[in-house]
């Protein structure tokens, strides 16, 4: 009601008892949310304390009870890191643990890290840092923000001391096992009491400050609601002991007068609560009333008059908006009757000049030919004013004394050309029909734009026919009923070939159930909106591949469909022919390489073999068995070689752009994949980094996982996806090649990077495939594994080429 609006002592005393109350409440609230945030900082310190603990006691029971007793156990050289190594074992631990599903945050790293993963990044670095300058401090804690959350953090100093110098000092030194394993490149040159790494914890507050902040709102929120409850209270009392006069005095007023000016003076008495300021509103509406009377007098005298003039000027337009009316559907109709924009303009200027009551006037075309109309016909072309090209850009009017220039065009944002119209010395357009002849130079826009859209259809249909006529293998478009709606000629043949009439009819019946083809993919692909692929072998032993394209056309949305068919019989022989040729080339090849290598340290052990055995008791035969050690180990070599034939050369790497390298991989594999009804997809990342690789061993790695992916799937159904990201918690490039296949079992997994380990059938896989791309994702200094997702799915990342850190 409007009674309870504020008064002038009413907001006085509210506003002083609102403070009041606010003060108090964001008082409790402060101290309700730093009370349960000292307790927050209490339980995340026990939490991370408990983490290191486990973490120093795994590794104190390995240096001092489970390394000496593998060393005395072990022979001298024998070293086993996974029983030996506190940092591995500490790893492993705490991965058992599943921190990544429990939130927490645990890493152990440092600086020239055996493995990249654990090498220190900038945040670690500044903690590093912290330990180097200040040697006396055992640890440090604090909050961070981590992958966009908030952890509360707890370091210690990792110190290599004599003992850890045998794995991390110099790899003369180091043990055989961990060279083979890593490397001698990284993980060494470390010095005894280097401060060179650490052990971070981190426990996650996110969700208990969240909680934190949830429940010192809701009490905030209830507090505010017990307020404006109390504040509703007092406001009610107030009105009631001291408004209720002056309300029945508003009321008054507000059934005696219903006009602007009188509620003017109610709406002040509203506002105000002293005496002296209703009766100022008395005097007021009183001047008022008075002021009202005598512009009531005056106004009926000149009434009379006032309502002839504008019944004149009625009449006026009412007579324009007619001819207006009269004029679009003039041209509404020759329109329709236009063949070209010549016949347009021809029957349109003359209606314009005439309803604008012009002298003249024309259309110059700037886009197209800049060409010209004009009526009367035979006048020079129009000339444009110095600003035409801001006419035809801003897409607005521009009038001078007595000429006007209206842009045509179908939309506010292009223009095809200019409207020039112009009248006598001391005429020109009135006011009210500029609005007319900006809403018809759009009409007429649109009506240009629909002839040359016409026109275009008509070439374009024409040479559609044309190319579809000229496309020498079978071509059809077909609708849900599988009736033909346009078949080529060579189509048409096709029919022929198979003993059916030279009809688009004929055509249709090929690809019927039982037909020609047999289950045709056509009907599959129209209730799935998927292009299909399908290779068909026929009863007189051609092959031919269909490929169906699913379309929208028809009435009222109807599916169509278009087969093109391609004969790929002798492709199919030749590369049947090709395959077998290779095979027993490489087979030959293999063979006599072998035996020759062989041969001849194998014959010359059998000499001295024959030697050794015809030898007599006590003669020296150190020699003979020197020789014989000698060629086995020439032979033990040749088959070394034999196994490692398929590793490829260390490439030189350099910057690529990882997502044109692998789209044209992709494109070679389509038309392959297209035949065997396999859909081939990728999904990279937008504003991808560059990665530091060798382009034919990218090349190569995608060719052998694309080949596996295509053995793997079902045709019809299969799917293979690339998929490139930016690994943000590593800093590398993550190639991902998936497939909906059956995947690979448990165990083989371990086992599929191996040479000569193939999961296909004898015959179909050498085993070599997978072992060369694990060779060349290990020299671009990547990594690779595989896991299944409803298929198989190859991990890859390659360190990004601005990602190198020391």
């Amino acid at each position: 009601m409007a009674y309870l609006g504020p008064k002038k002592l009413q907001a006085k005393f509210l506003f002083g008892l609102g403070t009041i109350v606010l003060f108090l409440g964001v008082f409790f609230a402060s101290g309700m949310y730093f009370h349960l945030s000292s307790l927050l900082d209490a339980q995340v310190r026990d939490r991370a304390d408990l983490v290191f603990g486990s973490v120093s006691s795994v590794q104190s029971y390995v240096r001092e009870v489970l390394r000496p007793k593998m060393f005395q156990t072990l022979p001298e050289d024998e070293f086993i890191i996974e029983a030996m190594s506190s940092s591995y074992i500490s790893r492993a631990i705490m991965d058992r643990l599943d921190l990544s599903d429990t939130a927490y945050h645990y890493r152990r790293v440092a600086e020239n890290a055996r493995n990249p993963l654990f090498e220190i990044n900038s945040q670690e670095a500044d903690l590093l840092q912290y330990f180097r300058t200040n040697e006396g401090k055992h640890y440090w804690e604090g909050y961070r923000e981590i992958n966009g959350k908030d952890y509360y953090i707890k370091a210690r100093p990792v110190i290599f001391k004599e003992s850890c110098l045998t794995c991390h000092g110099t790899p003369s030194d180091a043990p055989p096992v961990l060279l083979d394993r890593y490397g001698a490149e990284r993980g060494f040159d470390h010095e005894e009491d280097a401060t060179d790494g650490l052990v971070v914890v981190g426990v996650p507050v996110d969700g208990a400050v969240a909680k934190i902040r949830e429940a010192t709102m809701g009490y905030a929120a209830l507090y505010g609601g017990g307020m404006l409850i109390f504040f509703g209270l007092v406001q009610m009392f107030f009105n009631r002991l001291i408004m209720t006069n002056l309300r029945r005095l508003i009321q008054k007023f507000r059934n005696l007068f219903d006009v602007e000016p009188e509620l003017g003076v109610t709406q002040k008495l509203e506002q105000e609560d002293e005496i002296e300021e209703v009766m100022q509103g008395l005097e007021e509406l009183g001047d008022h009333l008075h002021s009202v009377h005598h512009q009531l007098r005056e106004h009926s005298v000149n009434l009379e008059q006032m309502v002839e003039v504008r019944t004149h000027e009625l009449r006026d337009e009412a007579d324009e908006r007619r001819s207006d009316v009269g004029l679009f559907v003039q041209l509404l109709d020759g329109l329709n009757k236009s063949h070209s924009r010549r016949d347009m303009w021809k029957y349109s200027l003359p209606l314009i000049v005439r309803r604008f009551k012009a002298v003249q006037g024309g259309f110059v075309c700037m886009f197209a030919s800049r060409s010209y109309y004009t009526w009367p016909e035979g006048l020079q072309r129009p000339e444009l004013p110095g600003n035409w090209k801001e006419i035809l850009v801003e897409v607005k009017p521009f009038y001078e004394d007595n000429k006007a220039y209206i842009p045509v065009g179908a939309s506010d944002e292009y223009s095809e050309g200019i409207l020039c119209l112009e009248w006598e010395e001391g005429k020109g357009l009135k006011e009210q029909d500029r609005d007319v002849l900006r809403a018809l130079g759009h009409q007429l826009g649109i009506a240009m734009e629909n002839l040359s859209a016409l026109n275009n259809l008509l070439r374009q249909k024409g040479m559609l026919q044309a190319i579809v006529e000229g496309i020498g293998d079978p071509l059809l478009l077909m609708d849900s009923s599988r009736s033909v709606v346009l078949a080529n000629q060579a189509a048409r043949e096709l029919a022929t070939s198979f003993g059916g009439a030279l009809s688009d009819d004929a055509c249709g019946r090929l690809f019927h159930d039982g037909g020609v083809f047999g289950e045709c993919p056509f009907p599959a692909s129209l209730r799935q909106g998927e292009p299909m692929s399908q290779v068909v072998e026929t009863d007189d032993g051609r092959n031919f591949a269909l490929n169906v394209f699913p379309v929208t056309g028809g009435a009222a949305g109807e599916r169509q469909g278009v087969i093109y068919v391609r004969d790929i019989t002798q492709e199919r022989r030749m590369l049947e022919t090709m395959q077998q040729s290779e095979k027993l080339a490489t087979v030959g090849q293999l063979a006599a390489g072998l035996a020759h290598e062989m041969n001849n340290p194998l014959g010359v052990i059998k000499c001295y073999a024959e030697l050794l055995k015809g030898a007599e008791p006590g003669q020296e035969i150190g020699s003979d068995a020197e020789v014989i050690l000698k060629h086995a180990t020439q032979a033990q070599n040749v088959l070394q070689d034999l196994l490692n034939f398929a590793r490829p050369k260390q490439a030189e790497l350099v910057e690529l752009d990882i997502g044109t390298v692998v789209s044209n991989s992709m494109s070679v594999f389509r038309l392959q994949a297209q035949q065997q009804g396999v859909t081939l997809r990728k999904d990279f990342a937008p504003n991808l980094p560059s990665v530091v690789a060798n382009e034919q061993s990218v090349e190569q790695i995608l060719a052998n996982l694309l080949k596996n992916g295509l053995d793997a799937v079902d045709p019809g159904t299969g799917v293979i996806t690339v998929l490139i990201s930016h690994d943000i918690r590593t800093d590398m490039i993550l190639l991902r090649v998936r497939d909906n296949g059956p995947g690979v079992s448990d165990k083989n997994i371990k086992s599929l990077f191996d040479p000569f380990f193939s999961t296909k059938e004898v015959g179909k896989g050498t085993g070599l495939g997978l072992a060369v791309v694990y060779g060349l994702v290990q020299e671009m200094h990547g990594t690779i594994d595989v896991k299944n997702d409803d298929g198989a799915v190859f991990s890859i990342r390659l360190p990004r080429a601005s990602g190198d850190k020391e």
